[in-house]
This record gives structure tokens, C-alpha cells and sequence, in this order.
């Protein structure tokens, strides 16, 4: 899967690098429901469903990257192949956690790279309700970048070859407690498939009451 790494600014999305995702059964597809959407994503080796939810929920209208705007905070999904920034695992795999804190040492650098500036960040590890390891991790946006953007806050969690990453941010009329719990919230109701998911066969079962 090609990695799609993107910056996200308060409500004003800036793209640092381009990726791509396909509509219909590949890529990304998001099936509305009552209370929000639920985002299907059938990249290559990395297959899972979520739900976006909240009182106002609008897909952001671009089409090389996942974005949600969820009662004003903007949320972004995404994945990274694990062999992207851990090299050569020979007799044994890092535990979740160490792959989790590897994978936030790259994506943190490389953003404090775009921006020039050295990023102090903070995390913790999480455990997910049904036990998947998590970690959580933020930096507060560097002076000078956006005015509106507070901080940006970060979840994610392994899915064998790679990590599911979720991305919200922080404005000044936020709360970093409330983002994390929309974060938390959002990635309980994160369903792994083995194998790509038959969003046809998904959305008429939605639409019968019966979406397990």
C-alpha cells in the first residue's frame, strides 16, 4: 500500500504528498448511516471498516485522502506499511507497542521536517475495549503555523503488516481531552477483515437493519 502522509491544519488541509485510492469495491467507500458515514477502506493488504459518528459528519470533498469533518473537528485516516520505517525484522517482530513508537518517531519527524521545526511530543499507550494495543500521541503546532490549529492529535494501532492511523485535530475552541475521546471512541468501532470487504454486500445489509 502506498503510504499517504498528510498534514491536516484546523480546517484548512494542506497536502504534502500524493497517494491514491480507487472508488467502488477498492479503496475508500463510505456508506451513510443515520448518526454519520461508515468508512470502508480495502487498500492493498490492509482491510477495515470504521464508523464516523457524531451530530453534524460531512465527508471533506477530496479524493486522494480519507477526511471527515465531525462537529467542527477534522479527522483524517490513514495507513502505513510496517517495512516503511521498520527495517529488516529477522528472528523476531517488535511487540505492538514498540512498532507503534517506531511508527510515531517517522511520522512525527517527517512532519516537524515540513515544517521546520522541532516537534515536542507527547504520548501513552492505550488499550482498545476489545484489547488492541494503541498509542496515543500529539504535539502542540509550532508558533507561527496556523492560527486557528491548537494541537495535532494522533491514535494508532497495528493490523499485521501495518498501522491504522486516525488523526484529529486540536483548534482553540477544543479541548485536547474531547478530541481523544472522539479518537478512542472512533477506533473501538474499528472492525480488521482478513480479506477485502464486499461493500455492495455491506451496504444492502445496512440497509436491511443487519450491518454485522
Amino acid at each position: 500500500m502506498k503510504t499517504k502522509r498528510v498534514l491536516v491544519l484546523a480546517l484548512c488541509i494542506v497536502f504534502l504528498t500524493s497517494g491514491t485510492s480507487a472508488a467502488g469495491q477498492e479503496g475508500v467507500n463510505a456508506i451513510f448511516m443515520g448518526s454519520g458515514y461508515l468508512l470502508v477502506c480495502n487498500w492493498p493488504g490492509l482491510y477495515f471498516s470504521l464508523e464516523v459518528k457524531g451530530k453534524k459528519v460531512k465527508p471533506l470533498p477530496q479524493t486522494e485522502h480519507v477526511f471527515f469533518e465531525v462537529d467542527g473537528i477534522v479527522l483524517q485516516v490513514q495507513g502505513a506499511a510496517i517495512s516503511d520505517f521498520v527495517k529488516d525484522i529477522k528472528d523476531k517482530r517488535p511487540s505492538d507497542q514498540e512498532i507503534l513508537a517506531a511508527h510515531r518517531d517517522w511520522e512525527s519527524d517527517y512532519v516537524g521536517s515540513v515544517l521546520g521545526k522541532k516537534l515536542k511530543v507527547e504520548s501513552s499507550p492505550q488499550k482498545l475495549p476489545n484489547g488492541t494495543e494503541a498509542l496515543l500521541w500529539k504535539f502542540a503546532m509550532p508558533d507561527g503555523f496556523n492560527t486557528q490549529a491548537k494541537t495535532q492529535m494522533y491514535l494508532a494501532i497495528v493490523s499485521k503488516d501495518h498501522v491504522l492511523l486516525l488523526n484529529g485535530v486540536v483548534d482553540k475552541t477544543m479541548e485536547d481531552a474531547d478530541v481523544q475521546k472522539y479518537l478512542l471512541d472512533t477506533a473501538a468501532t474499528i472492525k480488521i477483515s482478513a480479506e477485502p470487504i464486499d461493500v455492495k454486500k455491506l451496504s444492502e445489509a445496512i440497509k436491511k437493519g443487519n450491518p454485522n
